[in-house]
């Protein structure tokens, strides 16, 4: 079946060629392909560490044309870009430090006046430290993209996206050889990109099976002594 076209295009060097729609994202790009149908104008994307939520969030932006904003925006200039932007916005880091009166305001207005505002964090918003008994309540209550632990699919594509983020190439076979092997999560992915950095031999292209399973030894060997 034919993926939506919202993530079918390219995001930089630090990104894969293209958004994949696995297993692990599906959901998520559905509910936000269809934003309009967001209950009170809103919408909450949550999902681990190097799970692509900025991404997903990011081409989301690009496709309705939403503008994105600090969470520490002051309430009045994120009003203002509000209305600009006919209500489409985006928060990212949205559960770090943030201007509480700020997000009220904006839920508000995307509730009152309609309109697509999306937080983006790594924990659902019911899990957010608020303050504000108000704002602590409505964000409760937003609906929740989330975004899962990859699949085999999505899984090559981490791997391979850590590595040009290194600069090297993932060969083929190494790639095959790791998603066999490898927790299914993006911790992991993360930590054998952290050991293979530590491992590779400058020059060294593209990173070959036996490299890649030094690094994966490593990893392990520091999981197994609780440095993981």
């Amino acid at each position: 079946m034919e993926q939506p076209r919202l993530f079918e295009f390219r995001m930089g060097d630090r990104s894969p060629d293209k958004l994949v729609v696995a297993e692990a994202n599906r959901d998520a790009a559905k509910l936000l392909t269809d934003w309009r149908a967001w209950p009170h104008g809103a919408l909450a994307l949550s999902g681990p560490s190097g799970s692509g939520k900025t991404h997903l969030a990011l081409a989301w932006a690009l496709e309705v044309n939403a503008r994105r904003i600090s969470a520490l925006a002051n309430a009045e200039d994120a009003a203002s870009i509000f209305r600009e932007s006919d209500g489409r916005l985006l928060i990212d880091d949205a559960d770090a430090e943030r201007d509480e009166g700020m997000l009220w305001r904006v839920l508000d207005l995307a509730r009152s006046q309609g309109g697509a505002l999306l937080l983006v964090g790594s924990q659902p918003p019911s899990a957010w430290r608020v303050e504000t008994p108000d704002l602590r309540s409505r964000l409760a209550s937003l609906p929740v993209a989330k975004l899962g632990e990859p699949d085999e699919v999505l899984m090559d594509v981490v791997l391979r996206r850590v590595c040009r983020e290194q600069f090297i190439q993932l060969s083929d076979d190494a790639a095959k050889y790791l998603v066999r092997r490898l927790p299914r999560t993006f911790a992991a992915a993360q930590a054998w990109a952290a050991a293979l950095d530590e491992e590779l031999v400058r020059g060294a292209r593209p990173v070959t099976t036996a490299i890649a399973k030094r690094a994966l030894e490593k990893m392990q060997a520091r999981w197994v002594g609780g440095d993981g």
